[in-house]
């Protein structure tokens, strides 16, 4: 660990503490003490109901009041400071953004919504920026390799989404918020409930002036230094029909729309930009889901989904259009589960066609189908996953097929009733993507009909300790990856590079102790192009994340410190960083509740990507009605 990374932490971690305790007493009032969820129920792990303590995959969740707590204005700024997840951002909210998992390419993570996979472009970038925070109920990470559950591209881990969607109070819900940089955020809800049916609607509006994306100094004569907005305007429908005790019938509807501006060094004819140049993004996506629950005996039940969704991503440079990119995708999934014995069986298939069109037009099938089956016999906990996956990806006349087989075995073993050892190992596999295979025109880039398929082999050996005051997870991690595709900057094209490694060790603990809540991460990790020696770019050796709370005189007062060692950027340097965010809560009626936020409450300079602007300090306050 570098020293000045380690002093910096250390000093930080000094002043939090104190630092809650002197905000604390400039104000009065009353509430519950703060509490935190130290064993969650969690789904993502086996697509089975189990307490996230009987889990063994390392896995986290986010709860609602962590995410409430937390006023992040997109998913990704929700993410940062999360076990295992690493960001790159190229600016402010709504820019690009990458996400990093257990040290693995940020194409090699697989995100859902609600069960449905999260649309990528063509390569690969998931859709993310859009999606509110003030919507989702809950999110659970899993890190590491879990291809043999979720398939292609499941590499690093799996985040999983859960919307509002039926969960929390039924009537009307409001929330507004309004802080440093001119941004604002509005939300209205209701939702109702009958004997057998249920309905939802929600609508939200965020805006913010933003700041400069890319870093003047570092970029004099082709930035413009003006602030970068960033708006976007979502609405969400569900509901769900009983049809008797054993069928359900629902949906699930979305439309987001956002518009980001942002710097490039480049015009679009490639080459430097001017510093009166203006260039923004706007991005529109929808999702329509209809999907049936089923009971077939009191063993087995059953669910089939559809979901249609659409994506548009429209560029402009100077008010002129600069390239627009659509896609279309369809998924139907399959579930099942079936209890026996001591466990459960789950298996189904699921199916994704996709269509991607710049200036070509690009197709992706994907089919795969999946058995396991997990549970606990007396001390023993086990988890036994198959999948098979089919991947076609056409351009005009050229088709190319990819297959793969994957399984994961787990094991854990409760030594005591507090102390457990766990061991998994899995593999995992990633298909290039439609530009890594096909010339793009529009990007020119060149496609490489001979890439391979990604092979990733994973292994996991842990050690937890859990009472009912907290539990502490200690975890050694590596992984190998063959036929790594990597981009190749002097054609422009895409490459097998051979070998890359990730090695280290993750430990987290959350947990309640004296009135005080806490809930740590710490990652060290070597991730290295096995061919050169080169560490990956972006990604740091050792980064981590500290929250402790407590109430007092009636306020839920909260301190985050979110570390990181340094990293490289092509051939440039990131230096580390330590930021610290400030919050208090106060329920002003059991339906009230206001907060308030100071986010890197010191004003770290610091860069998640060479050249690019991050978030200086900032003040939000926000009020939320949620009905009792």
């Amino acid at each position: 660990m570098k020293k000045s990374f380690r002093l910096r932490a250390r000093a930080f971690s000094r002043l939090s503490v104190p630092a809650i305790s002197v905000l604390s007493l400039t104000m009065t009032s009353w509430a519950q003490a703060q509490t935190i969820e130290i064993n969650p129920v969690v789904i993502s792990a086996t697509r089975v109901e189990q307490k996230l303590s009987n889990v063994i995959p390392s896995a986290t969740v986010i709860t609602r009041a962590e995410i409430e707590r937390a006023q992040a204005p997109t998913l990704v700024d929700l993410l940062q400071g999360q076990p295992g997840i690493e960001i790159g951002r190229n600016g402010g909210p709504g820019t690009y953004s990458s996400i990093f998992m257990r040290g693995q390419n940020s194409n090699n993570v697989a995100v859902y919504i609600d069960g449905v996979r999260v649309q990528t472009d063509s390569i690969g970038a998931l859709r993310l920026v859009d999606m509110p925070p003030n919507q989702i109920e809950k999110v659970e990470i899993l890190r590491g390799n879990m291809g043999a559950v979720y398939g292609d591209s499941a590499v690093g881990g799996v985040i999983n989404i859960f919307t509002r969607a039926g969960a929390g109070s039924f009537g009307p819900t409001a929330s507004v918020s309004y802080g440093s940089r001119n941004t604002s955020d509005v939300g209205l809800g209701y939702n109702t409930k009958g004997e057998d049916f249920r309905l939802g609607i929600s609508v939200h509006k965020f805006d913010t002036d933003g700041y400069s994306a890319m870093q003047h100094s570092q970029n004099p004569t082709t930035v413009n230094p003006d602030k970068d907005a960033f708006k976007r305007h979502s609405i969400f429908l569900n509901g769900e029909k009983m049809i008797g005790k054993d069928l359900a019938i629902g949906f699930q509807i979305n439309n987001i729309e956002s518009k980001a501006d942002y710097d490039s060094t480049s015009n679009p004819k490639w080459g430097p930009a001017s510093t009166n140049d203006k260039q923004n993004n706007k991005q529109n996506s929808s999702d329509v889901t209809g999907y049936s629950k089923f009971n077939l005996s009191t063993a087995w039940s059953s669910r089939v989904g559809l979901t249609e969704s659409k994506f548009k991503n429209s560029d402009f440079y100077n008010g002129a259009a600069n390239g627009q990119f659509d896609g279309e995708q369809r998924n139907i999934q399959w579930s099942n589960v079936y209890r026996l014995g001591h466990g459960n069986v789950t298996f189904g298939a699921d199916g994704t066609n996709t269509n991607f069109k710049t200036t070509t037009e690009y197709n992706r099938k994907s089919l795969g189908y999946y058995a396991g089956y997990s549970g606990l016999y007396e001390k023993l906990d086990y988890q036994i996953n198959l999948r098979h996956d089919q991947v076609k990806s056409k351009s005009t006349s050229t088709s190319i097929d990819k297959s793969a087989n994957t399984w994961l075995l787990g094991l854990g073993y409760l030594l005591t009733e507090k102390f457990k050892l766990t061991g998994l190992v899995s593999t995992s596999f990633r298909a290039p993507n439609t530009a890594e295979l096909f010339d793009v025109p529009a990007w020119g880039t060149t496609g490489n009909l001979n890439l391979k398929p990604e092979e990733h082999k994973g292994l996991e050996l842990g050690a937890s300790y859990a009472t009912e005051l907290g539990t502490l997870r200690l975890v050694r991690f590596e992984s190998k990856t063959t036929n790594a595709i990597a981009y190749k900057s002097g054609t422009p094209s895409y490459e097998n590079i051979g070998l890359v490694e990730n090695k280290g060790y993750e430990t987290g603990f959350s947990g309640v102790s004296n009135g005080w809540v806490y809930k740590l991460s710490a990652v060290h990790q070597d991730p290295i192009n096995a061919q050169t020696g080169a560490r990956l770019a972006r990604r740091a050796r050792e980064y981590g994340s500290i929250y402790v709370g407590k109430t007092l005189l009636g306020i839920d007062w909260g301190t985050q410190i979110v570390a990181s060692g340094n990293r490289v950027d092509e051939t440039r340097s990131l230096e580390s960083y330590t930021l610290v965010h400030f919050s208090a809560a106060k329920k002003m009626t059991p339906e009230w509740t206001g907060r308030i936020k100071i986010e890197n409450a010191f004003d770290q300079k610091y860069q998640l990507a060479y050249g690019y602007d991050t978030p200086p300090r900032g003040v939000f306050v926000s009020m939320q009605y949620q009905p009792k």
